[in-house]
């Protein structure tokens, strides 16, 4: 269970970073607009992953 909560903030975290990407367009060095929509964008994805990933297995643990 404690596992599963500190995934889903781990996951709210990498969202949160991919937001501040896209809008200062740095990650440590300052990017280009391309890349600061890619690298944006896969953290906002892999944050979303790690989110459902948590809830899926917090789920189960409930119904077994």
């Amino acid at each position: 269970m404690i596992k599963g909560v500190a995934n889903i903030i781990f996951g709210l975290l990498y969202s949160f970073l991919g937001i501040l990407i896209l809008m200062k367009h740095w990650f440590l060095v300052e990017l280009s607009k391309e890349a600061a929509l890619s690298l944006g964008i896969l953290f906002i994805v892999y944050g979303i992953f790690r989110i459902y990933r948590a809830v899926k297995s917090i789920r189960n643990q409930n119904y077994n």
